[in-house]
């Protein structure tokens, strides 16, 4: 249960923006009769000792705070549930997106909503978590770990292959590129500019997995890549409709740093980098190939481990003035994550058939995108700022841009 200084940049970030809403998390929609809430309650209950970040707070003031016991811990505190106003699956996404509004309650760092439908044919679970406590992947982690614990069984650590000093100097090399990104503030947009209003919107698109996986292999590439490519195809057409000229855009890309053999759902393991999306491209395939080449440097093993490095070495007050910068619209205005939830025993088993990642929308962000991967399905949200014209319409030219891509393939090759 190594800390991360990432947790407490994150502490850090969010009392020095107050009225930013720290919270992340996911909301899961599943057919059939919904749980007892008490059953839910002895389900989590009993992966209590496996997932300690449940029991655990950070404890300090944010430069020095530490990992400890919850004292008094309840939870009934935190597994908590709600009704649903009307019947059906529309019904419990309504709720669940009222509650997105609802800050989390003092000295409640994560709860855990049953959302039961009065039709008693389907219910939701909305998970959130402030984000000090875990970032995207260890939230998909936790609930992989509390309803498929086969899932989150632990393996064999890997053994070094590098000596320490090689990767110590290559940790303050990657920590000396970041800093020049970080110094290096991004050129204004389409994206920029708005007045926001600090008031988030959630808006959701699906699309079949298995043609962007067919895109991936045609191109080379990754799924991720190919929804890289469609947020660049869609930003350009939302520009377009609100008059205003398609140019490059940077985005953050967090990379997930874990290894297999740590403790599933603890902290923030990840590393953030910017991207330049081809937004001003036309035509799909030269969007797709160009951001291939942008995220190119995101995929080196040794990269990732001297990101690694450079996480549990660099001195916190460097890494909470990092992430002061890197969350700055200054530096990428938008985020792009992607959060896998591929085990597709729990899918089945518990019948889903939503899952809607909510991630951080920083200040004089105008919005968010974040791609989850669940059975056969490929799920973006975009988190928006309500001030911002036609952002809840970027889920569905994602959804163009996906069509696009499928179809610009020459033919054969996205089926290989």
């Amino acid at each position: 249960m190594r800390d991360s200084v990432l947790d407490r940049a994150f502490l850090g970030f969010g009392a020095s923006h107050p009225s930013t809403r720290m919270d992340v998390g996911l909301i899961s929609c599943m057919t059939g009769a919904p749980p007892r809430l008490d059953d839910l309650r002895h389900i989590v209950e009993a992966s209590l000792d496996r997932l300690p970040v449940l029991t655990h707070r950070l404890g300090g003031p944010a430069s020095s705070a530490r990992w400890e016991p919850t004292p008094d811990f309840r939870l009934d505190r935190h597994v908590v549930e709600a009704i649903a106003e009307s019947p059906g699956r529309d019904g419990v996404a309504e709720t669940a997106h009222r509650l997105l509004e609802q800050p989390l309650p003092p000295d409640t760092p994560w709860q855990l909503w049953l959302v039961s439908s009065p039709s008693q044919d389907c219910y939701g679970l909305y998970y959130r978590v402030h984000h000090a406590w875990q970032d995207g992947v260890a939230i998909a982690q936790m609930l992989l770990a509390i309803f498929s614990p086969m899932a989150s069984e632990e393996r064999p650590p890997p053994c070094p292959t590098e000596h320490w000093a090689l990767r110590g100097v290559r940790a303050m090399t990657m920590a000396t590129r970041i800093l020049g990104e970080v110094l290096r503030p991004a050129a204004r947009g389409p994206v920029s500019g708005w007045h926001l209003s600090g008031h988030r919107r959630v808006t959701t698109a699906a699309a079949p997995l298995a043609p962007l996986r067919d895109v991936a292999r045609a191109c080379g590439g990754t799924v991720n890549d190919v929804h890289l490519a469609a947020v660049s195809g869609a930003i350009r057409a939302w520009s377009l409709e609100v008059g205003r000229q398609p140019a490059p855009v940077a985005v953050t890309v967090p990379i997930n740093l874990r290894n297999p053999q740590e403790r599933p759902g603890w902290g923030n393991y990840c590393l953030v980098r910017r991207v330049w999306l081809p937004c001003e491209e036309e035509e799909p395939l030269r969007r797709l190939s160009r951001t291939v080449i942008a995220t190119a440097g995101l995929k080196s093993a040794q990269d990732r481990q001297a990101a690694r490095d450079m996480l549990f070495t660099a001195p916190s007050f460097l890494v909470r003035f990092g992430t002061h910068c890197i969350l700055n619209p200054r530096y990428a205005p938008v985020v792009a994550s992607n959060v896998p939830c591929d085990d597709a025993g729990m899918v089945a088993s518990m019948g889903i058939t939503d899952m809607v990642p909510l991630t951080l929308l920083p200040p004089g962000h105008p919005f968010n995108v974040c791609l989850t991967t669940f059975g056969d399905t490929a799920q973006i949200a975009v988190i928006s700022d309500k001030a911002v014209p036609f952002a809840d319409r970027l889920p569905l030219l994602w959804r163009e841009a996906v069509d696009e891509l499928t179809t610009a393939m020459p033919d054969g090759a996205a089926g290989r």
